[in-house]
């Protein structure tokens, strides 16, 4: 990724941080939730771009039901980066880690070469970059039990050294089970029992019949009354064993070796591989978050303006999903959409009304989807939503407090101003809350305006938001500048969350005032000293309110045209994509009807064919010579020819569905000579033919 660039103040204000945690929580590893982490928004148009086109396609493979073969992923990095600090070989349970995470490459790998490249050609060009260790998981899966053991069959050698073991174990048993079932030693025992004492076999002897048995004391009782004999008839096979079982730990020992060698060979290229399976489950995690939240990727134009439609904040999603305990795209009408538009028309947004929170919501909302744009996400907006590509954010927004709390100081605003002053372009974007506030009104106003004019001289884009009445003329009299407010609901008080643009807000102090009690004498005296001033500028505002609203309302009847025209749009492709899938459903349980009629045919030729073998030489050859064809023809049907290719790509450590079981499984081995397949069922071996698997069902993803 580019080198950072954004504002790190403006990240944290905005709660950028959180949208992160809340994406790596739809990874499927801790490579994918690491990668999450540490995403960054780009000012590079073609990162971004690549980034959202990649969210996209495996969005579309999720929404299809189709299954992404993540499982078994893990962050083996530690374990190669930190090799030789205090191991010299990996152990058992951590070659199944890494044997897993390969074979996740693999998978991904075939996975991705076999999407069609004109729906998914950045996927593709993800699984290129991944390597397939089949061989390596192999020999993993062929020397390591699923019980983090060395199999027996790992070597020849030990295998041989395991039999051995097993034969000297047995006849150390049954040597001891002859001592301790003597006549003569039965007063003499205390437990009749196998036991080891520092790894020699032993019988539990009283004290006082010590001499009963011939050999060496071990160990002995705490309280003296029981010694732990090892007989002498056991010494020599017991060394034997000794002599095996350290001879199995070397052999142990050179396996694990060996296993390790081949890993560490290929260290390089399966680091590189784990760093495309991060960005591979990042993007997951981006998708599986877009699908969460209703999101839709955003139009990119680099020099264009900003436009965001129906957008809303996801930390308020997903708060309020919270509280509810259902999932953020089903609280979509608890939280107000609203519309952003900036830098077509006009270049300045000043909204203006009560200080109720609705504003800073707003601006919140549009930092933090443009700082998600420019990650690489899809954001909870429209999908004809637009965004620039900004160089620089920066926001003046509180003191980076959430969006329930907007406190600050004035100079600690006035400090942020100065940086914002020094560093805005036409590629900037300034977030500007509560412009003027935090000291005299009328020097507040003035310098606002002054601050307002510089920034618009040097062409940057922004949007700011004001309680002073004063400058709701500033907006109708300067070139680039508009007038927005935040709806407010005068009857109960709390503002709605709507954005109006063209519409300057009042503060209502007098509305409001009213209402809660304050008496009418009280109202009528405030409003007699209005200056005429304030009321010409009123009468004046509600003039130009009047032709700007007139305008805001074509532009909004001719944008309900236009959605209505591409929901038609959306509708027709809807209406295709379903007879595609119903002619593609009809063709499968044709093909369907079609395989089961040839294996009807063929094991009526079978059973035909075997009651001929003993026929005379032409019946039975011409008996033979019809199955050949009826076999070939069952073979060529278009069913069986995709289940072919599927059992012609799968490897060891392949997810696969076994019809008569219905429930999935792991391929262990494949026996391409029979056609049989032994698979893993929690920890069990079961083998069966090819026809008795499929591809897993699309159900769920991983």
């Amino acid at each position: 990724m580019v080198r950072k660039k954004i504002d790190d103040h403006t990240l944290n204000v905005l709660e950028f941080g959180q949208v992160l945690e809340t994406l790596a929580s739809f990874a499927s590893s801790s490579l994918g939730k690491d990668a999450s982490a540490a995403i960054y928004p780009s000012v590079d148009t073609v990162w971004i771009t690549n980034r959202i086109a990649e969210t996209s396609e495996l969005k579309t493979l999720l929404e299809k039901g189709i299954r992404v073969p993540l499982a078994g992923l893990r962050d083996i990095r530690p374990l190669l980066e930190q090799f030789g600090k205090k191991q010299t070989v990996f152990e058992p349970g951590e070659l199944l880690e890494i044997s897993d995470t390969l074979g996740s490459s693999g998978r991904c790998k075939r996975f991705f070469n076999e999407l069609d490249p004109t729906d998914y050609a950045h996927l593709r060009t993800m699984g290129e970059k991944l390597d397939d260790f089949d061989v390596i998981v192999e020999e993993i899966t062929r020397c390591i039990d699923a019980d983090k053991t060395v199999r027996d069959n790992a070597s020849e050698k030990l295998k041989q050294i395991r039999r051995q073991i097993g034969q000297l174990s047995n006849e150390i048993k049954r040597k001891f089970a002859a001592i301790v079932s003597a006549p003569q030693m039965r007063k003499a025992l205390e437990s009749d029992k196998f036991l080891m004492r520092h790894g020699r076999p032993v019988v539990a002897i009283k004290t006082d019949y010590r001499h009963y048995l011939h050999g060496t004391v071990l160990d002995r009782s705490n309280t003296g009354a029981t010694l732990y004999v090892e007989p002498d008839a056991l010494v020599e096979i017991s060394n034997n064993l000794e002599d095996a079982l350290f001879e199995e730990k070397k052999e142990v020992g050179r396996i694990l070796w060996e296993l390790t060698k081949v890993i560490l060979d290929k260290q390089k290229d399966i680091l590189t591989s784990l760093k495309a399976l991060a960005l591979i489950d990042l993007t997951y995690a981006k998708a599986r978050f877009s699908i969460a939240y209703n999101m839709s990727p955003p139009e990119i134009v680099p020099d264009s303006f900003l436009k965001l439609r129906q957008a809303r904040h996801p930390l308020l999603l997903r708060w309020v999903s919270q509280q509810k305990n259902i999932q953020p795209n089903q609280v979509l009408n608890e939280v107000v959409p609203i519309d952003i538009r900036l830098g077509e028309d006009f270049d300045l947004l000043l909204v203006t009304g009560p200080n109720a929170g609705g504003k800073t919501v707003m601006l919140k909302t549009t930092g933090l989807l443009i700082l998600m744009t420019q990650s690489g996400m899809h954001i909870p907006a429209a999908p004809d939503s637009r965004v620039p590509i900004y160089k620089q954010v920066y926001a003046d927004i509180g003191d980076e407090q959430s969006i329930q709390q907007n406190l600050s100081t004035f100079s600690a605003h006035m400090s942020r101003i100065v940086r914002i002053l020094e560093g805005t372009n036409r590629r900037t974007l300034a977030l500007l809350d509560e412009l003027g506030a935090g000291t005299d009104p009328t020097e507040g106003a003035a310098l606002a305006v002054a601050i307002l004019d510089r920034l618009l001289v040097q062409k940057g884009h922004i949007i700011a938001t004001t309680h002073l009445g004063q400058l709701k003329t500033y907006a109708y009299t300067t070139l680039r500048a508009q007038n927005a407010s935040v709806q407010f609901d005068t009857e109960t008080l709390k503002p709605t969350f709507q954005l109006l643009i063209g519409t300057p807000g009042s503060s209502n102090a007098l509305s409001i005032a009213g209402r809660v009690g304050v008496p009418k004498p009280v109202i009528d005296r405030a409003q007699s000293m209005l200056t005429k001033e304030t009321i010409d500028t009123t009468d004046l505002i509600k003039q130009v309110h009047v032709a700007r609203q007139a305008a805001e309302q074509n532009r909004l009847e001719t944008q309900a045209t236009l959605d209505q025209i591409k929901r038609t749009q959306m509708l027709a492709a809807e209406q295709l994509a379903q007879a595609q899938q119903q002619a593609e459903t009809l063709k499968r349980l044709a093909d369907e009807e079609i395989d089961n009629s040839m294996r009807q045919v063929r094991q009526v030729a079978e059973d035909f064919a075997a009651q001929m073998q003993n026929a005379p030489k032409p019946w039975s050859q011409k008996a033979n010579e019809l199955l050949d064809k009826v076999s070939a023809l069952a073979d060529g049907t278009p069913l069986a020819t995709r289940h072919a290719k599927f059992i012609e790509t799968l490897r060891t450590g392949d997810t696969v569905y076994i019809i008569p079981f219905r429930r999935q499984a792991i391929v262990h081995r494949i026996h391409r000579k029979r056609r049989t397949i032994v698979l893993f069922i929690e920890n069990k071996q079961v083998e069966v033919p090819f026809d008795d698997v499929a591809k897993p069902p699309r159900a769920g993803c991983e």
